[in-house]
């Protein structure tokens, strides 16, 4: 048998295991998403003899704990990252705030932080897309009957009022 070798863990990493073990992902998965062996993962979740008997290891926690606790462990999980992103979205308010003041007081801004400001209008747009179950890609539509281009258009949140003209593509292919 080969020895296999484990890889050191900081307390970022096995926090990151532990939050995705206890939310059911497979361990391929944690491997994919973190980038650590999956035999290290072995270790970590089932212990060192690899049966998940160790009362330290991950299995032997989440086998002892009600689904219930493991809501809670996940949902506390959610709600600090809830209140990191308010902290983050209220130093960008006010940070979008003050530079609107030097924006109305005459000051022009470059090219560069146009592009910055252009970047979160669209990524705020993903999240509320995101949040209100909509696409978050903007997905191209050829070939698209004049019906069919209507309901796109209708179902755009951000469609403005545009005058279309509709080209008739290969007239001869026409029965």
């Amino acid at each position: 048998m080969s020895d296999i070798v484990i890889q050191k863990l900081n307390k970022k990493q096995r926090d990151s295991i532990r939050w995705m073990y206890f939310g059911n992902y497979e361990i391929t998965d944690i491997s994919a998403k973190t980038g650590i062996e999956v035999d290290t993962l072995r270790f970590f979740i089932f212990g060192e003899d690899g049966t998940g008997k160790d009362p330290t290891s991950l299995y032997s926690i989440k086998k002892s704990m009600s689904s219930t606790a493991i809501s809670c462990f996940l949902a506390d999980k959610v709600s600090v990252l809830d209140q990191t992103c308010g902290i983050a979205l209220n130093i960008l308010n006010k940070s979008l705030s003050s530079l609107q003041y030097r924006v109305n007081e005459g000051e022009e801004l470059s090219l560069d932080d146009m592009k910055k400001l252009s970047s979160i209008v669209v990524e705020m747009d993903k999240i509320v897309r995101l949040e209100s179950g909509l696409a978050t890609e903007t997905i191209e539509h050829m070939g698209l009957t004049r019906a069919e281009a209507r309901e796109v258009l209708a179902n755009d949140p951000f469609a403005q009022a545009v005058e279309v003209e509709y080209i008739e593509v290969l007239p001869w292919l026409k029965k």
